[in-house]
């Protein structure tokens, strides 16, 4: 069969939305909320897709059986603002897995989407595709694996810290405050993505069906220290999973105030153990091991990514890019 393969339209988000839920039989369903919250109300306000659809019939509905997404988000790479893409939701129909079929089908959505989206536009792109999509994005998308993904856990034990006078307590909306917080702490990394107020606000507060802790640590006059970002479950539902975390490197203070806080949520709502992601190679990642008791805990999945900026390979991606579970696309 001859598939289209074509830009996003609207019309499409049930045909799209139908095959993610075949693809990805086993999870929680998507629903609409979800996707229109993802692709339509992203900071950047844009739907990023290539789809392959089959040939329209007057008679039926519309049938996707492959689709290639991004969204866009900004950062910051060595200190320069740009823009770059989270791979989000490649899928292919089930029933085109076993044969070349499927592998030429997102292959075509792939090539598409480079050719209408990046042409100079950003300056990185990663994502954590299922292994079979992998495969092909490796061979012939330029995609590069840059590592394994490791979560460091302990055991939702008290640290029994010294006192801070630091009060931890939720946060219902970010505000400017956020965005000068961020500018303090976005000084000591190599790459990230933007976590300014904008970004938090959509990707914890706006999401429609996660409930997240936010957290804030403040000094007794209300001036803010650190921020944390929590869920229940994640990809375990014994844990409680720290999704972001922003708190200047130097700051031990608001570090050890959140951490305890953290973990006292964890045992509140009856989790084992608190996770977090910080790439090994992240000054937080190395502390936490040696100072708060953290454990290096392999897990299933594997990041993969693209670069455009000229010199900065791997190697050095792997060492200076910051990223929490925040920036895995499935938690």
């Amino acid at each position: 069969m001859q598939y289209e393969v074509r830009p996003f339209q609207p019309g499409d988000e049930d045909a799209v939305l139908a095959l993610h839920n075949r693809a990805f039989a086993g999870h929680a369903p998507r629903t609409r909320a979800h996707w229109e919250w993802k692709f339509r109300h992203n900071p950047l306000g844009a739907t990023e897709m290539v789809v392959g659809m089959e040939p329209a019939s007057s008679a039926a509905a519309l049938v996707c059986r492959a689709v290639y997404a991004v969204v866009p988000q900004r950062c910051v790479l060595q200190g320069e603002p740009g823009v770059a893409g989270l791979q989000t939701d490649l899928a292919v129909d089930p029933s085109l897995r076993n044969g070349l079929g499927g592998s030429r089908l997102i292959l075509a959505t792939g090539r598409l989407y480079s050719e209408l989206f990046l042409q100079g536009t950003k300056t990185l792109e990663w994502g954590f595709p299922e292994p079979h999509l992998q495969r092909v994005c490796l061979a012939h998308l330029k995609v590069g694996v840059l590592r394994d993904v490791v979560f460091l856990v302990r055991e939702a034990q008290a640290l029994h810290r010294s006192a801070s006078k630091l009060a931890v307590e939720p946060v219902a909306r970010f505000g400017a405050e956020v965005d000068e917080l961020w500018l303090r702490c976005r000084g000591g990394f190599g790459a990230a993505g933007v976590r300014d107020a904008r970004y938090l606000n959509w990707r914890y507060r706006e999401h429609p069906e996660v409930p997240y802790l936010t957290l804030a640590a403040r000094e007794p006059g209300g001036a803010l220290r650190g921020l944390a970002v929590a869920r229940a479950g994640g990809a375990d539902e014994r844990l409680l999973s720290l999704m972001d975390w922003l708190v200047p490197r130097d700051d031990h203070e608001a570090e050890g105030a959140l951490l305890e806080t953290l973990l006292e949520a964890a045992r509140a709502r009856g989790k084992s153990h608190l996770a977090a992601w910080f790439p090994l190679f992240q000054p937080e990642a190395q502390r936490w091991q040696q100072e708060f008791g953290f454990h290096a805990r392999a897990t299933p999945f594997q990041e993969s990514y693209r670069c455009w900026a000229k010199g900065l390979g791997r190697r050095w991606l792997d060492e200076h890019w910051y990223q929490t579970m925040g920036d895995i696309d499935f938690l």
